[in-house]
């Protein structure tokens, strides 16, 4: 007589491998997190080109690029360069992530699983030199993808900071030859970011003038296309963060 297995959808764990999840379910938690923001005016027709169907383009358009160092997670430390898009779904202010980076297998695995964030490894650095702060991307390593740098000037209210809901495009590809994807979902998340506060009872926010250059194009990583046209702002901070489940916004 046939044996038959005995693993059935509701023993599945939360990820895959479904016997042994490579990640577990959200929150995720986030501590003493080092970031460098920079927000920039960028090219409407690029902008236009990566924004999914159903999301509405900021005007004018303005895409923010975040390079951060996460100095403990319930992941385990790691880094991550973010590249957003200001736009709106149904009227309500959001980013769209096309592009992210990280340096550690457990965020690249759950951003993707989970969220439909299209995060890759690469070399993610947040350092500091004389009163410069500075966001490198490089893939792979040696290649610079994009140069973040700002000088901390004057300090920012932890009132009214944040992040809008960021949104990924969540695309899983069919196992057999087909022209649809097998699941195509667009999942926005409430990341939510609390600045620390220093021994002086100031945030520890800081803006000051700053640049983004981005140094060596390549066709897998094309972050080039969201070109830079004018800095409209750049911060420094340290904060913690909070990674719930997400929300499905749209099937396609």
């Amino acid at each position: 007589m046939a044996k038959l297995g005995r693993l059935v959808p509701r023993h599945f764990g939360f990820s895959m491998p479904a016997t042994a999840p490579a990640v577990l379910a959200p929150p995720v938690y986030l501590r003493n997190m080092e970031v460098v923001i920079v927000s920039y005016h960028t090219e409407e027709e690029e902008a236009l080109n990566l924004l999914p169907e159903g999301l509405e383009l900021v005007e004018p358009a303005t895409a923010t690029l975040i390079v951060a160092n996460y100095h403990f997670t319930t992941w385990g430390p790691y880094n991550e360069a973010i590249l957003g898009v200001s736009c709106k779904w149904q009227g309500q202010p959001m980013a769209y992530l096309p592009y992210l980076m990280v340096t550690q297998e457990a965020p690249l695995i759950a951003g993707r699983e989970v969220w439909g964030y299209g995060k890759k490894l690469a070399h993610v650095s947040v350092t500091h030199e004389h009163d410069q702060q500075i966001g490198i991307i490089e893939r792979p390593t040696g290649n610079r993808i994009a140069t973040a740098v700002m000088r901390p000037i004057a300090n920012i209210s932890a009132e009214g900071f944040g992040f809008p809901p960021v949104v990924g495009l969540k695309v899983i590809p069919s196992a057999e030859q087909a022209e649809r994807p097998a699941l195509a979902q667009l999942v926005s998340l409430e990341f939510r970011v609390t600045p620390m506060i220093g021994s002086d009872g100031l945030a520890e926010l800081w803006s000051g003038p700053g640049s983004l250059v981005f140094n060596s194009p390549t066709t897998d990583d094309p972050w080039h296309r969201l070109a830079v046209r004018e800095v409209t702002s750049c911060v420094y901070g340290r904060c913690n963060g909070y990674v719930p489940f997400g929300k499905i916004l749209k099937q396609y």
